[in-house]
């Protein structure tokens, strides 16, 4: 509890205060944050490859691949498939894919994920 004492104190201290004027109005204060967007992602994270030839899936994974790296994307996922008893030509195919110059300068990292049906790609900052 306090005593009298201390509310004539409190009292005192109450009225020496006073607002300091920064010449700005109250609604602009505190003071307003700029947000960068980031932009805008328009393609799905996910390429499925499934019934398609070797040819069309290097193709569609190179033009998927890249696209994400130029609009900056951090993580993608590309469903390989496994083939009939592991003889899948695509699943075989697509780690070597990954080594070539033209998909390596875009990859930060490559995972086989989903009991190895799909690749989780971490790809370079586009600089």
């Amino acid at each position: 509890m306090l005593s009298s004492e201390d509310l004539t104190v409190w009292e005192e201290l109450k009225k020496s205060i006073s607002s300091v004027d920064f010449g700005r109005k109250t609604e602009d204060l505190p003071p307003r944050l700029k947000v960068k967007k980031s932009p805008q992602k328009h393609l799905s994270d996910i390429l499925d490859l499934h019934k398609m030839t070797l040819e069309e899936a290097y193709q569609q994974t190179l033009v998927f691949i890249k696209k994400h790296y130029q609009i900056g994307s951090k993580r993608i996922q590309i469903i390989t498939g496994k083939g009939r008893e592991g003889k899948g030509l695509i699943h075989n195919e697509f780690m070597g894919w990954l080594e070539t110059c033209t998909l390596k300068r875009y990859i930060r990292e490559a995972k086989w994920t989903n009991d190895n049906g799909a690749v989780e790609l971490w790809l370079k900052k586009n600089k």
